[in-house]
């Protein structure tokens, strides 16, 4: 184990990791793809350059990772994502091909904060200041929502997903094979702010980032890595927003679980024929999973509801739906 300390050690200097992770305030480390290397300091991401940071380097300090982490299965094709411990106590997530691009890896390690704080301390930095009590939402509109029902009306619809999309609202796309789900969620997506990270979940490689630098795309596989295993992965890669290209079995109880553990501000796509059916078209494929098998059909449907908070449906490629029923949510959260 201590030559395995030392081999990764020597890995994240070669890298350039190692100097990321040493500079003051550090919070997250990440690699998307070769030659890049990401870091959070609090205030937003940033990256620098690291032509040393190459593919082969980065699969050698991922395979290194794996076996002082203890893993059972080597890292491999048909073991493609590991959670690994680094030798300072760093904890990391990888992902190698087929779950990731061909050609990349993504890595990401968080650094959690050597200074302990005392409760004084958050005093004094007005951390308290905010504490209000702590109430059940109201069912009276906001001012927000307000706002989007009124575009919506006035069929303003650039305006309302673009708002939707500022509101870190969950989008849920609705039609037939070939209506024109995909290429309707790549504009939606090219609207979230392009300082975001990013990060695509697909069985095919459809939804492009050009927008975004800071992203990574995985990918799933019938018969092989399930949506579900690449949900679980990819909420250790501290993504700003996930997509999920489409919702067609067991994984969407995990999916609506994601939304509601801080990563709102989503978007999949579902086959159903209207708004309305999507609704009951995902509870059946909540129903499938194993915790969806010991729920109540109508908690199921609940939890949805106030998790899913437009859908459009696609008819074409024509939008001819908009479901946004703030009301509906709002009585639902103050149950």
């Amino acid at each position: 184990m201590i030559d395995g300390a030392i081999t990764v050690k020597n890995l994240l200097i070669l890298t350039g990791i190692q100097d990321v992770l040493n500079l003051d305030g550090i919070t997250e480390v990440a690699v998307n793809q070769p030659h890049r290397i990401w870091y959070e300091k609090g205030n937003g991401w940033e990256y620098k350059d690291a032509p040393q940071c190459s593919y082969q380097h980065c699969l050698s300090l991922a395979r290194a990772l794996a076996v002082f982490s203890g893993l059972r299965s080597p890292l491999d094709f048909n073991n493609p994502i590991a959670s690994v411990t680094l030798p300072d106590g760093e904890r990391g997530q990888i992902l190698i091909a087929p779950a990731c691009e061909t050609g990349t890896i993504a890595i990401t390690i968080r650094k959690p904060s050597i200074r302990r704080f005392t409760l004084e301390d958050y005093e004094q930095s007005g951390r308290f200041n905010t504490v209000k009590e702590a109430t059940k939402k109201t069912i009276e509109l906001s001012d927000s929502q307000n706002e989007l029902l009124l575009l919506k009306k006035q069929k303003r619809i650039i305006e309302f997903f673009q708002l939707a999309i500022k509101l870190k609202l969950n989008i849920l796309i609705v039609g037939g094979t070939g209506s024109g789900k995909t290429s309707f969620m790549k504009p939606l997506v090219d609207c979230y702010p392009h300082d975001k990270r990013l990060i695509t979940i697909e069985d095919t490689p459809e939804c492009d980032l050009p927008y975004h630098l800071n992203h990574i795309r995985l990918f799933y596989k019938e018969g092989g890595i399930t949506p579900k295993v690449i949900i679980e992965a990819c909420m250790r890669l501290k993504p700003d927003h996930i997509f999920l290209a489409e919702l067609r079995g067991d994984e969407a109880w995990n999916y609506i679980e994601m939304l509601n553990t801080g990563h709102a501000g989503s978007i999949t796509t579902i086959h159903a024929n209207d708004c309305y059916s999507a609704f009951s078209r995902l509870a059946s494929l909540v129903k499938q999973s194993n915790i969806g098998q010991t729920l109540d059909y109508d908690f199921i449907m609940k939890t949805i509801k106030s998790s899913i908070d437009v859908v459009c449906f696609y008819d074409h490629t024509y939008l001819t739906e908009i479901y946004y029923n703030p009301q509906e949510k709002n009585q639902l959260l103050s149950e």
